[in-house]
C-alpha cells in the first residue's frame, strides 16, 4: 500500500484589537500552552489528531497510514493541554510527540540503541532557507520539520540507507535517498510558480490563479534587494505600466487633465490619506499594484488612477522574540559648483563678457544712448541692481578710474569664484542616516510588532536638516475560537528646517565674479535685487543697510516644518462557520501640520521691510520718521494646517469549495468615509524669540495695504508688493474642506475544477459633492473578468515544457474625484470689509447640479506563463482605457457672473501594452552555489483627448497649455523657427524669425488667430518605459543592478532669450555664441550691440528650436551584499548578518539630446550617492 503523508497547516488571519491589548501583548499568561475543549470519540488515532486539529490552531506532522490502524477509546477533554491529551492518546501505543518550533510530530520510540542521525538544510531556488518543511523518512513515521533557518536533524536512525520526503504548502514534494549520519541540501521548487501565489486587494486575499485582472505583485525580498527611502522609487522597473517620471506617478498614463492623477493608496486593507514616501520602506512585507478594471473596480470612484495596496511585516517565527535591525548611510557627491558644468560662464568669461559690453556701451558706436554717462547717473539714483564692474566702467568714463586700474581691478575679479567659495562655506557633504528596529513576538494566539525608524538628514547645506520619527505598532490576537482582533498604530513625527529665502541657496544669482567673504575672513556685501551705489543718506538713522551676503543670511532667516501624522487601524473577524466571516474594520487619521518662518531682526528682509515702510516728513533739518512696523524685532509667521480622515467598513465574506470542483470567493460589504482639514494662518511684527514677546498691536494693517507706492525709500517702488508677499497672505484662513462619501459593494469569483473563473463586481458610491441633482447623486461602477488556467487542462500535461498557462481578459468602469467643484454655489470668506467693517464674502463658482464622476471604461486582454520548469516567467497586457466626463472648461454666458468654469466635458483614452519577463539564466544546486535572474518590465502608452469644449484659439494661448483635441495631455506645441536673421530683410540683424500660418516669415511675437502658425513638438510624459533588473548569488554575496530607458517624449530645454543688456547674476553660457557679423553660424541671437530692438521673448521662449528628444538609458542604481557565515553570526549571538554597498544615480549610459541635459531635471544631473547598510537579526 502506498504510504499517504499527512500534513495540514491553519494559518491564522490578522485580527483587530485595541490599544490595550499592548498590556496583554506584554502578559507572561500568553506564552504559556493552549488548553482547548475537545471530544474524541471511539476510532483511530487518525480521526482523533483530525479532531484536535480541528478543535485548535495547532499543526500535527504523522503518517496517516500508521495511525488509522491504531485504535483510541472515547474520551473529554476540559480546558487540557494539548500536550496531556498526546500523552493520554499515546499511551500504551509504541508512539511519542514532541513539539518542534510549534510543530507536533508523532515519532516512534526507539528500543535500541541510537545508531545515527541524519542532518540538513532545505533552502529555494536562490538558496535561502525555508522554514516549516516536514521531513519524514518514507515508509515511517519517523520526522522533523525545518526551523527559522531552514535546518533540520532527525536522530534514532537504525538502517544505512534512507528515503526522505520533503513536503511544504505551494512547493513540489521531493524525494531525496540519503545514507545515515549525513548532512545534506535539499532544494525545493515552487508548485506552480506565479499562478500559486495570493494577491492581496485591500478587500479580501485571493489566489493568483482566480485573478482576472492585471495585477503585479512586489514581495519583501525584492525590496530588499535595494534600499530607498521612497517605496515608489523601489516600485521603478518591477512594476510594468507604473511610470514615476518628474513629479508624476502614473499607472497606465493620464486619466485626468484637472483631478487627481495619482494612484490610491491602500496600507492594511484600508484607504489612507497619508504619503506613500513616509511610509517605513524596511516595514513592508509586499505591494501589489492593480492596474485594470477588474483589479480595480471595488475602490470604485478612487480607482481610475489604479491602486498600490501595501501590507505591512508581521511576526513569522512562533515562540521567540525576533530582533530586527537595519541601518543605512547615504553619502551624497558634493553639489558640483562648477559654472559650465551649470550652463554658466566662469568668472573670466563673465568679465571679458561684461567688459565688451561696457567697452561698447561707452563708445562712439553706441547710436542706441544719446548720453551713456547720464543715463548710468540715471540709474545711479534709482533701485536696479548694478554691478561692481558696471561701477568701474563708469568710474572710467567720468575719468575717476584710469585703464590701466580698470584692467588690474578686472585681473583681481577674474581671479574670484563665487561659487567656489560658496560651496566651500555653505555646503556640506550631504549625509542621509536612516535606521531601523523591529521587535517582533508571535505565540499560539497573539502576533505583535512594534517597529522604530530614525531618518536624519543634514540636506547639505548650513543651518538646515529633515529628520523624521517613524513608530508603528501592530497586534493581532485570538480572542476566541471565532473571534481574532486586529490593531495597527503608526505615528510619524518629523521636522524640517531650511532657508526661507530661495535666493539665500544658490550660489548664480550674483556674478560669477563676485567674493562671498573678505581676505580676513569676514563677510563681503553687495546686493541680489538693489542698487548697493544708492541710498538717500549714509548718514540716516532711519534707514537700515542693504548690503547682503548669503552666508549671514542662512542663518538670520529660516522655515521649520513641524508634522505630526497619526493612523489609528483595527478589525474585528467573526468565523460564523467554514468559509464564512465577517469583519468590521476602521481607520482613523489625524495630519498636523505647523510651517513657522521667522525673520530675525537684521535679517536682509527685516531691514528691507523697515526701509520700506518708513516715511519721511517735515525739512531739513528737522525731518520726522514715521515707522509704519516696529523698529526693533523680527517677524513671525505661522501656517497651521489640521485633517482628520476615518473609513470604517462592514463585510461578509465567503470562501467555499462545493464538490471538490465548485469554488466560490465572495465578498459584499457597506463602507463609510469622511474627509475634513482646515487651518490658520497668523503674524507676529517686532517679534523676538528670546524674549517671547512682539508688537504687532502697534501695527495697522490697513495703513499698510493702503500704502502703494514708497515715497522715501527708493520712491515709486511698489509697496503693495511686498505688503501682497510677507504680509498679507497671513492674514486669512485655510479655507475648511469637508466631505462625506457612502459607498455599497459586492464582489464574486466562482472558480470550476481550478481551471475556468469568472469574475463580477459592483459598487455605488455616494459622495456630497455631488447632491444637486438627484440623478447624480449616486454612481453604479462595475466590472466582468474571466480567465482560463489552460497549465491545468489535461490535454497540456504532456507538454512539459510548458509549466503554467492563464489567459485572462475584463471590462469594468472605475471613477475618479474632483475636488474643485461643486454642485452649489461655494463662496469663500476672508477678513472684514475695510469700510463697512462687516463680513464680507466672495463667490469662487457658480452651481453645477450636473455634477458628475470622471469616468474609465477599461478593456484588458492578458496572459500569464511559465515554461522550461519555471525557469521563464512572465505575462503580457493590452489595455483600452476611455476616460468621459472629464474635468475641462466650458463657456459660460456672462450674465452668471463667470465666463467659464470647470464642467464634465472632455474624453480621452489611454490604450498600451505591458510585458513583464523574468529568466533564471542560471540556478543554485546546492548552498550557496550560483545563481542568476534577470527580470525586465516594459510598457507602452497612447494618451489622447478626444473631445474637449474649451479649446486655445490662437497661436499664443496654445503655445501655454497643452489642452487640445486630438492630442496627450501632456502635448508641446511651439513656434516654428526660421532662423535667425543673416540680411536685416525680415527683422533686425542676428535676431530670431518665425513662420506664420501661411509660411512667411515674421520677425515679432506671433499674435495671429490661427493656431496653425503652431506645431504639435511631442508630449513630455514617456510613451515608452522599459527596466532591466539583474540580480547575481554566489556564496553569500550578491549583485543587483537595474537599468532603465524612458523615451518616445520630448523636453524644451536650454532656451536662448532676447536680451539686449546685461542680466544681473551669472551670465548663462550661450551668450558666448551670441551672432556677431563675424559668427553667423548660431542660434543664439546677437546680444549688445546686435541685441533685439524689440523684445520677442514669447515666440522665442516657445520655439521648436529648443525642443530636445528626452529618450535616454541609465543604470539606475548598483547594490553589492555580503552575508556573513552562519558558523560566524552564530559565535557573537546573531541569526543573520548582511552588509551592503550601494550606488545610486549613476550618470545616464546615453541621451538622446546632444545639448548636455538630463531629461530628468532639464539641467545638472542629480548628483551621485554611495549607501552603505547593515542588517542583523538576532
Amino acid at each position: 500500500m502506498k504510504k499517504k503523508l499527512h500534513l495540514r497547516w491553519k494559518h491564522p488571519q490578522k485580527l483587530c484589537v485595541f490599544l490595550a491589548t499592548w498590556l496583554i501583548c506584554l502578559c507572561p499568561i500568553m506564552l504559556v500552552a493552549q488548553k482547548i475543549t475537545v471530544h474524541i470519540g471511539q476510532g483511530t488515532l487518525d480521526q482523533a489528531f483530525q479532531q484536535i486539529m480541528k478543535s485548535s490552531d495547532v499543526e500535527i506532522v504523522y503518517n496517516t497510514d500508521l495511525a488509522a490502524n491504531i485504535k483510541c477509546s472515547a474520551a473529554t477533554y476540559n480546558q487540557q493541554e494539548i500536550s496531556d491529551i498526546l500523552t493520554t492518546l499515546l499511551q500504551g501505543t509504541s508512539l511519542q510527540f514532541r513539539n518542534k518550533n510549534g510543530i507536533y510530530l508523532i515519532t516512534s520510540k526507539s528500543t535500541q540503541q541510537q545508531r545515527g542521525k541524519i542532518t540538513g538544510k532545505v533552502l529555494d531556488k536562490d538558496g535561502s532557507p525555508i522554514p516549516g518543511v516536514a521531513i519524514i523518512i518514507k515508509g515511517t513515521y519517523n520526522g522533523a520539520a525545518t526551523d527559522i533557518d531552514g535546518k533540520f536533524e532527525i536522530q534514532n536512525l537504525q538502517d544505512s540507507v534512507f528515503t526522505l520526503v520533503a513536503s511544504y504548502v505551494g512547493m513540489k514534494t521531493k524525494e531525496i535517498q540519503v545514507n545515515i549520519n549525513t548532512n545534506i541540501v535539499i532544494r525545493m521548487e515552487e508548485e506552480t510558480k506565479d499562478l500559486e501565489e495570493v494577491v492581496i486587494t485591500g478587500y479580501q486575499t485571493i489566489k493568483h490563479e482566480k485573478v482576472t485582472g492585471s495585477t503585479t505583485t512586489v514581495t519583501s525580498r525584492q525590496l530588499e534587494e535595494r534600499y530607498t527611502t521612497n517605496l515608489l522609487n523601489n516600485l521603478e522597473g518591477r512594476v510594468a505600466g507604473l511610470v514615476t517620471y518628474g513629479d508624476k506617478t502614473l499607472i497606465r498614463g493620464s486619466s485626468s487633465m484637472h483631478a487627481e492623477t495619482n494612484p490610491l493608496l491602500v496600507v492594511d486593507g484600508l484607504p489612507i490619506e497619508g504619503k506613500i514616501e513616509d511610509l517605513n520602506p524596511y516595514d513592508i512585507e509586499s505591494v501589489t499594484v492593480l492596474k485594470d478594471a477588474a483589479a480595480t473596480a471595488i475602490y470604485g470612484a478612487r480607482a481610475s488612477n489604479g491602486v498600490i495596496v501595501i501590507t505591512t511585516k508581521k511576526a513569522t517565527k512562533e515562540g521567540t522574540t525576533e530582533v530586527t535591525f537595519s541601518g543605512n548611510l547615504s553619502i551624497y557627491e558634493k553639489q558640483n559648483m562648477n559654472y559650465h558644468d551649470n550652463f554658466y560662464m566662469n568668472p573670466a568669461e563673465q568679465v571679458d563678457f561684461e567688459s565688451a559690453y561696457w567697452d561698447y556701451y561707452y563708445s562712439d558706436a553706441n547710436t542706441d544712448t544719446t548720453d551713456p554717462i547720464a543715463s548710468f547717473e540715471s540709474s545711479l539714483n534709482s533701485y536696479g541692481t548694478i554691478t561692481p564692474l558696471q561701477y568701474a566702467y563708469y568710474l572710467r568714463a567720468t575719468g575717476e578710474l584710469s585703464d590701466t586700474d580698470l584692467e588690474a581691478y578686472k585681473e583681481e575679479l577674474r581671479q574670484n569664484n563665487f561659487a567656489k567659495e560658496f560651496g566651500k562655506h555653505a555646503l556640506k557633504r550631504q549625509l542621509l542616516q536612516q535606521y531601523n528596529l523591529a521587535i517582533r513576538t508571535r505565540t499560539e494566539k497573539l502576533n505583535s510588532s512594534l517597529v522604530f525608524n530614525l531618518k536624519r538628514d543634514n540636506n547639505g547645506i548650513i543651518n538646515s536638516y529633515d529628520n523624521q520619527l517613524n513608530i508603528s505598532f501592530k497586534i493581532s490576537y485570538d480572542v476566541k475560537k471565532w473571534l481574532t482582533a486586529n490593531f495597527n498604530f503608526n505615528s510619524i513625527l518629523s521636522k524640517t528646517k531650511e532657508s526661507a529665502r530661495s535666493w539665500c541657496t544658490t550660489p548664480f544669482n550674483v556674478p560669477a565674479y563676485y567674493r562671498l567673504l573678505n581676505d580676513d575672513g569676514s563677510y563681503n556685501y553687495y546686493s541680489t535685487n538693489f542698487n548697493q551705489y544708492y541710498t538717500l543718506d549714509d548718514e540716516n538713522p532711519a534707514l537700515k543697510s542693504m548690503d547682503f551676503n548669503h552666508l549671514e543670511d542662512l542663518g538670520m532667516d529660516s522655515e521649520i516644518t513641524d508634522n505630526r501624522n497619526m493612523r489609528y487601524q483595527g478589525e474585528l473577524l467573526f468565523k460564523v462557520i467554514d468559509g464564512l466571516t465577517i469583519n468590521s474594520s476602521f481607520v482613523y487619521e489625524t495630519e498636523r501640520k505647523n510651517i513657522s518662518n521667522y525673520s530675525e531682526a537684521d535679517s536682509y528682509v527685516m531691514r528691507f521691510l523697515r526701509n520700506v515702510y518708513t516715511t519721511q516728513s517735515g525739512t531739513d533739518p528737522n525731518y520726522t520718521y514715521t515707522y509704519m512696523i516696529p523698529e526693533q524685532g523680527g517677524k513671525l509667521t505661522t501656517q497651521d494646517t489640521r485633517g482628520e480622515y476615518w473609513t470604517i467598513r462592514g463585510q461578509l465574506n465567503f470562501q467555499r469549495t462545493f464538490a471538490e470542483k465548485h469554488a466560490v470567493d465572495f465578498i459584499g460589504g457597506f463602507e463609510f468615509r469622511e474627509t475634513k482639514s482646515n487651518g490658520t494662518k497668523g503674524i507676529l511684527l517686532g517679534y523676538d524669540d528670546q524674549l517671547q514677546s512682539h508688537a504687532t498691536t502697534t501695527v495697522s494693517f490697513p495703513d499698510l495695504n493702503n500704502y502703494t507706492y514708497t515715497t522715501f525709500f527708493a520712491p515709486g517702488y511698489s509697496a503693495l508688493s511686498c505688503y501682497n508677499v510677507y504680509i498679507n497672505p497671513y492674514l486669512d484662513i485655510i479655507q475648511e474642506q469637508w466631505h462625506r462619501y457612502a459607498s455599497g459593494y459586492v464582489n464574486l469569483t466562482y472558480t470550476y475544477d481550478n481551471r475556468y473563473n469568472a469574475f463580477a463586481s459592483f459598487r455605488k458610491d455616494y459622495a456630497d459633492l455631488f447632491g444637486a441633482n438627484a440623478k447624480f447623486r449616486g454612481k453604479p461602477l462595475w466590472s466582468v473578468g474571466l480567465s482560463w488556467n489552460i497549465g491545468y487542462e489535461d490535454f497540456m500535461q504532456d507538454v512539459k515544457w510548458l509549466n503554467s498557462l492563464k489567459l485572462r481578459t475584463s471590462y469594468g468602469k472605475t471613477g475618479n474625484i474632483y475636488q474643485g467643484a461643486t454642485s452649489y454655489m461655494t463662496a469663500s470668506t476672508g477678513t472684514l470689509n475695510y469700510y463697512t467693517n462687516m463680513q464680507k464674502a466672495s463667490i469662487d463658482s457658480p452651481a453645477n447640479p450636473n455634477l458628475k464622476w470622471e469616468k474609465t471604461a477599461t478593456t484588458n486582454i492578458g496572459v500569464d506563463f511559465s515554461l522550461f520548469g519555471y525557469r521563464l516567467r512572465g505575462s503580457f497586457d493590452y489595455y483600452y482605457k476611455k476616460g468621459t466626463d472629464i474635468f475641462s472648461q466650458k463657456t459660460l454666458d456672462v450674465s452668471k457672473g463667470f465666463t467659464s468654469m470647470n464642467m464634465n466635458m472632455a474624453n480621452m483614452k489611454n490604450n498600451g501594452v505591458e510585458i513583464t519577463l523574468s529568466y533564471d539564466w542560471f540556478r543554485a544546486d546546492k548552498e550557496g552555489g550560483f545563481s542568476w535572474t534577470s527580470s525586465m518590465t516594459a510598457a507602452y502608452n497612447k494618451n489622447e483627448i478626444t473631445s474637449m469644449e474649451v479649446q486655445a484659439t490662437t497661436a499664443s494661448s496654445l503655445a501655454g497649455t497643452s489642452f487640445q483635441t486630438g492630442y496627450p495631455t501632456s502635448a508641446l506645441f511651439s513656434y516654428r523657427y526660421a532662423g535667425l536673421d543673416q540680411t536685416g530683410e525680415t527683422t533686425e540683424l542676428g535676431q530670431p524669425t518665425w513662420y506664420t500660418e501661411d509660411g512667411s516669415k515674421v520677425g515679432t511675437t506671433i499674435m495671429s488667430e490661427d493656431i496653425s502658425a503652431l506645431v504639435y513638438s511631442g508630449q513630455t510624459d514617456p510613451k515608452v518605459n522599459v527596466a532591466l533588473d539583474n540580480t547575481l548569488r554566489y556564496k553569500g554575496f550578491n549583485l543587483n543592478f537595474m537599468m532603465v530607458y524612458y523615451g518616445g517624449h520630448k523636453m524644451r530645454a536650454r532656451e536662448y532669450l532676447q536680451i539686449s543688456a546685461l542680466p544681473y547674476g551669472a551670465a548663462t553660457d550661450y551668450l558666448l555664441n551670441s551672432w556677431t557679423p563675424e559668427n553667423t553660424d548660431t542660434d543664439v541671437p546677437g546680444f549688445g550691440q546686435y541685441g533685439p530692438k524689440n523684445n520677442s521673448n514669447v515666440s522665442h521662449q516657445y520655439s521648436d528650436l529648443f525642443v530636445r528628444p528626452a529618450d535616454f538609458i541609465k543604470i539606475r542604481n548598483i547594490t553589492f551584499g555580503y552575508s556573513v557565515p552562519e558558523s560566524l553570526t552564530r559565535q557573537i549571538g546573531m541569526e543573520n548578518l548582511r552588509l551592503t554597498f550601494q550606488i545610486d544615480n549613476i550618470p545616464a549610459l546615453w541621451k538622446k539630446n546632444n545639448v548636455g541635459i538630463d531629461p530628468e531635471t532639464l539641467g545638472i544631473r542629480n548628483r551621485m550617492k554611495y549607501i552603505i547598510g547593515l542588517n542583523f537579526n538576532f
